[in-house]
């Protein structure tokens, strides 16, 4: 590791109104660190970040930044020309030293101006450093070497999985492609240092697990991602440090956690599991601390409430130290009472959860046991964006949600998973079909847009509006104490809902919800803004709420531990002009991820295969060439290979749908895993049967 860090930052100090936010936090970034930035929402992380970049100054402590680094910024606000196409925008923000295309357009430039001095005097030739000066021009233009700017652009269009979407304009992308666009046109600085504050906001799960890949890239191949060529320059690994609540992405990338909290800023090495794990352990013994500091407090107590005699001079000294152990003790206590932002449990070998019946937020519904609270029959529902009958969301589904089914929603934003809540909701009506619900239903409905908050109330009049008490859990609870389970404060409750951070929004619209006690949660977006410490709590209550639930999140770790089931969007069919979204439910989110990405192959290569036939207009000719090109033997193979695809595609349809069937009859979990392992050993087959075909019809090209 090099001597030379790429970042320092040296007790710093700032606060935010009357409130501290981090004193006297030092840090060190070395080439090849991976930092992960944790604490509550609102303890300070985004204002180091604008410490560390010159928008914001220090009360106290200093910066130092190594001199000519390259440091690349993903902010959570955007700064581009909305105007602008993907690529117009990442042409922009290659460097020059990587533009070839700019570089030998400069030095012919020079060499146009340069011969241009011959015409107008023809004895200048005769000069010597006219001579040179022409003869290292057209060494540097014979000598520039690499990748080329169009290469590059590609190359980053293809990284962001982007390619489809080169022209169109930014201010047309979605949250989630803007979010890449972002990204990719950051690492196309080619930088040493990134700076990553939230990067996983507005992406779906899908495109959260590319980013976990694509930074993982970012370390291992540095100034090769996008065809770069070292300029001489030494070649220290990629350093990065990332602000997010995503676990699972903290845990595979980072070796370094630091944590604010409280006022105070602690480091850790190791990734996010580390992190956890040594965290419980100082929780552990700090909370051993405080228990012997209370029994010395208790045995000074006694000695001084034994009477007059006791209060000597001689004894001021004790006297002195009782009134320090009581003030330290408040001191600890006061931290311990903040709230905490480890996840406790992250792994099954970490010590059992420190949890109380203080952390329940979702009430116990009376158990409907087996008995369905909502089912589609046969719902067909058209796409928010078709313009005709011939594109839809899904035909007719079949899909039913019973009690403590936990089902989370996969699939890229714009797939339709907002719609189907809102079919659930009865916001909308389905073009076709049926929704039955249970006699006994109540939903509750968290909207990610918020709908439900008046950004002028204020958290105590949101939540009670005529007086000082909720109805929550069968009884009667003071606000203040309701609050402070969805980690609420005092001081919180007179500030008005359009003070609040996003996190904060989110919390205060889930403890509005709870109190309707729905037995059907429908949750969109819950996860968005929340810090760890809420994300915990939520993510027990869920798992103990005895109702059903259907949701969507982008945080993977927060979907594979709640999710009893995840219906997945796997992409679009197209079968006699129509589009319909092709949707299976399936258990287990990498198996769900897996098989998206094996049905995005999968139709590349059978869109390939339609087109192959488009190119000879004659099939007399078409058929002389094939069987020219092919022999007997590999023709027979050609033909066996397309026999064996059609039947192969028959039979994973019905085996979907009889996975579809056994989880809307919510059959034992080891039937559907026996289907599911079907279907994955069948799409194998698949997959190999297009790759054969591909190099069979390859030789009649």
């Amino acid at each position: 590791m090099s001597s030379a860090p790429y970042l320092s930052c040296y007790n710093l100090s700032t606060s935010y109104g009357s409130t501290q936010l981090f004193n006297n936090l030092s840090f060190t970034v070395h080439p090849g660190e991976r930092w992960g930035i944790v604490g509550p929402n609102g303890a300070g992380k985004s204002t180091l970040f604008r410490l560390i970049t010159g928008t914001q100054d220090a009360d106290t402590g200093s910066i130092s930044i190594r001199n000519g680094i390259r440091l690349a910024i993903v902010n959570q606000k955007y700064s581009f020309d909305i105007e602008k196409t993907v690529e117009e925008i990442l042409r922009d923000s290659l460097p020059e030293e990587y533009d070839l295309d700019l570089q030998i357009k400069k030095i012919e430039d020079e060499i146009d101006k340069h011969s241009l001095l011959a015409e107008e005097n023809p004895e200048i030739t005769n000069d010597t450093q006219w001579g040179e000066k022409l003869s290292d021009l057209n060494d540097k233009l014979i000598n520039i070497s690499g990748v080329g700017t169009d290469n590059v652009i590609l190359s980053a269009l293809k990284a962001g999985k982007l390619l489809s979407l080169r022209d169109r304009q930014f201010k047309n992308l979605s949250g989630g492609q803007q979010k890449c666009v972002q990204i990719v046109s950051a690492l196309l600085k080619n930088p040493q240092l990134i700076l990553l504050d939230e990067p996983t906001n507005h992406l779906d799960v899908q495109t959260v697990d590319w980013l976990e890949e694509f930074l993982l890239e970012v370390v291992e191949q540095g100034v090769g991602l996008f065809g770069f060529k070292p300029k001489n320059e030494s070649t220290e690994p990629v350093a990065f440090v990332i602000i997010s609540h995503d676990r699972a992405l903290l845990d595979t990338l980072v070796n370094r956690v630091l944590e604010i909290e409280a006022g105070e800023s602690k480091q850790y090495d190791g990734n996010f599991e580390t992190y956890s794990q040594l965290k419980l352990e100082n929780e552990i013994v700090e909370q051993k601390t405080r228990s012997k500091m209370a029994n010395l407090m208790r045995r000074e107590l006694a000695w001084l409430r034994t009477g007059a005699k006791a209060r000597t001079t001689k004894q001021k000294s004790r006297i002195d130290r009782a009134l320090a152990l009581d003030k330290s003790l408040n001191a600890k206590n006061q931290k311990a009472n903040l709230p905490k932002s480890a996840e406790m449990n992250f792994d099954a070998l970490m010590t059992d959860e420190q949890r109380n019946n203080e952390d329940n937020i979702i009430p116990v519904v009376r158990n409907l046991g087996e008995q369905e609270l909502v089912r589609f029959k046969n719902v067909s529902i058209k796409h928010p964006a078709a313009t005709d009958n011939n594109h839809f969301v899904f035909q007719n589904l079949e899909f039913v949600i019973k009690p403590k089914m936990r089902i989370a929603l996969l699939g890229p934003n714009g797939c339709g998973k907002s719609t189907l809540m809102n079919l659930v909701v009865n916001q909308i009506k389905p073009d076709l079909g049926e929704i039955t619900y249970h006699e006994l239903v109540k939903i509750s409905h968290f909207d990610q847009q918020r709908q439900k908050l008046d950004p002028n109330e204020t958290v105590r009049s949101t939540i009670a509006p005529e007086g000082e008490y909720v109805h929550f859990a069968g009884k009667y609870m003071h606000i203040m104490s309701y609050l402070d389970r969805f980690l609420f404060f005092k001081f919180d409750a007179n500030r008005k809902v359009g003070e609040l951070s996003g996190g904060e929004q989110a919390r205060l619209l889930l403890a509005k919800l709870m109190l309707e006690q729905g037995n059907l949660l429908i949750l969109d977006e819950p996860t968005n803004d929340l810090d760890i410490s809420t994300l915990q709590v939520l993510e027990k209550n869920l798992c103990d709420f005895q109702g059903g639930v259907l949701f969507t999140s982008h945080d993977r770790y927060f979907v594979q531990r709640v999710a009893t089931g995840l219906f997945t969007f796997l992409g679009e069919k197209n079968k006699n002009g129509i589009r319909t979204g092709d949707w299976l439910m399936l258990p287990d989110l990498d198996q769900a991820l897996e098989s998206m990405e094996k049905y995005k192959e999968t139709d590349s290569i059978k869109k390939q295969t339609e087109k192959a036939p488009l190119e000879p207009e004659n099939k007399n000719t078409n058929s002389q060439t094939k069987k020219a090109k092919l022999s007997f033997k590999e023709q027979r193979e050609l033909d066996e290979v397309e026999r064996k695809i059609e039947k192969l595609e028959t039979f994973l349809g019905q085996l979907e749908k009889q996975l579809e069937n056994a989880y809307a009859n919510n059959l034992p979990y080891n039937e559907t895993a026996l289907i599911s392992a079907e279907i994955q050993t069948k799409q194998t087959d698949l997959d190999l049967c297009y790759l054969k075909w591909e190099e069979l019809s390859a030789k009649n090209t």
